[in-house]
């Protein structure tokens, strides 16, 4: 066999090495669907809050009620100023469950359930005011007045006739909404999980109420 053919027959075999190893790469980057099954549960495990919140709303999205829904927004104010008051973002998702408790238990024993978060928003309030100084005690401060203004916009809407109810109710959901973006990005008082998840329940809950009021309107 000449030189010329053996340098042939070599580039031919090296062609043919190239393609084989190059069908085997592309073979071996192609995504296996457990990967990609993989991959979505790890993303929503890292959204868990999102779900959460997702998870919340869609079990009063159906219906939509405007005194629930002023009712979740005077709970979620209760949290954000009880964890002000004891001084520690971990607490937010543990005030959640003392709240949460707290107004089963006001269920079952006959006592006031709206009363009930009130009552221990006016509480914590005073504890953070006297226990902390400098600026944790403006944070409580802060969050008093957020407390405030949010109670007074749900209970105003929880007393009115239907029409308004939805419509003042939907601001109390809106208001919070952006109170929960403030929070995230000062990422202070509450954790950021807890604001994801407000922010997920807090909006849906204030859109479907505008999306029923308006379909409800005579055209």
């Amino acid at each position: 066999m000449t030189d010329a053919r053996v340098h042939r027959a070599v580039a031919e075999q090296t062609l043919s090495d190239m393609k084989i190893t190059t069908n085997l790469d592309t073979r071996t980057h192609e995504p296996h669907p457990s990967g990609r099954a993989a991959a979505v549960g790890h993303h929503l495990l890292a959204r868990w809050p999102s779900v959460l919140g997702l998870l919340a709303l869609a079990g009063n999205i159906s219906d939509p009620d405007p005194h629930l829904t002023a009712m979740i927004i005077i709970l979620a104010s209760t949290c954000y100023l009880g964890a002000a008051a004891v001084g520690s973002r971990r607490s937010s998702w543990v005030m959640v469950v003392v709240v949460s408790i707290a107004v089963v238990l006001a269920r079952l024993t006959g006592l006031d359930v709206t009363a009930t978060p009130l009552v221990m928003g006016v509480g914590f309030a005073v504890y953070g005011l006297l226990r902390h100084t400098g600026s944790a005690r403006r944070e409580v401060g802060l969050q008093s007045a957020g407390f405030v203004g949010f109670a007074a916009i749900a209970l105003t809407a929880m007393l009115s006739g239907p029409a308004l109810a939805v419509y003042l109710a939907a601001a109390a959901a809106l208001g919070h909404t952006v109170w929960d973006v403030i929070h995230r990005v000062r990422d202070k008082v509450v954790s950021r999980s807890l604001t994801e998840a407000c922010f997920v329940l807090d909006l849906g809950l204030g859109v479907a109420l505008l999306v029923t009021a308006w379909a409800m309107q005579p055209l």
